[in-house]
């Protein structure tokens, strides 16, 4: 009987993912562009946060009289388009990624977007975000050149996702908890547990509570952005 082997390729093809995300990160580095991988289970609202993240943004830059960053914003969705159109209807420069089924994007199709955003002459962004599938398993896996990681966990999920999907808390830079103007509809809402138990496990976690509908912990949140872009273009 001929003797079965198991080949593992996971191992090679994440190496050489890593090694695209590497140069794909220094390039941007030189750019001047702050890149953000944002991972969440579907309906945490990605969406809505990055909306009201990015009009914050612009409003402390009036404030200060500096000129308004360029944002740009990759939509990684299985299919269709309707996260990208309400990207666009905010005036922000948005590619529409279908994975068509696959559950994770890989450098390859970040790489593929950005080429899209240079052919509209869109580029060098001041930031750029990548929203990533909503999941909270296979995206931790795979680099896609970012700078920072951050997740979204929103109040009526629960409180209990730390242990139940630890590789995601433990990639991340930041948690970013989103929807607590329902914290009053939801008292089983442990605040406090979460954080002890994301901090357990990822001791360097940042931990932003914040509300996309009344505006609460955006401006921390905008001010984070601005300080890590600062350290990029040092």
């Amino acid at each position: 009987m001929e003797e079965t082997r198991m080949v593992e390729i996971k191992q090679s093809v994440l190496a050489a993912n890593d090694e695209k995300a590497d140069g794909f990160r220094a390039l941007l580095k030189q750019a001047g562009t702050l890149y953000t991988d944002i991972m969440a289970s579907p309906g945490a609202g990605k969406t809505t946060l990055l909306l009201a993240l990015i009009d914050t943004m612009r409003k402390r830059a009036q404030v200060v009289q500096a000129p308004e960053p360029k944002f740009g914003v990759i939509e990684a969705d299985l299919e269709s388009m309707v996260d990208a159109e309400k990207i666009k209807a905010a005036s922000i420069p948005s590619v529409e990624l279908n994975t068509h089924g696959v559950c994770h994007v890989e450098m390859g199709m970040v790489e593929r977007s950005y080429e899209a955003f240079k052919q509209g002459g869109l580029t060098p962004f001041d930031y750029m975000f990548l929203e990533n599938i909503g999941n909270l398993v296979c995206p931790a896996e795979f680099d896609t050149g970012a700078h920072n990681r951050v997740m979204l966990l929103s109040v009526p999920e629960g409180y209990d996702k730390v242990y139940k999907y630890p590789p995601m808390f433990a990639v991340v830079d930041a948690l970013i908890v989103t929807k607590c103007d329902y914290l009053p509809l939801n008292p089983d809402f442990d605040m406090e547990a979460l954080k002890k138990q994301a901090s357990v496990l990822n001791p360097g976690i940042r931990i932003f509570v914040t509300s996309a509908r009344t505006g609460e912990g955006m401006d921390e949140l905008a001010a984070w952005f601005e300080e890590l872009r600062a350290n990029i273009v040092k």
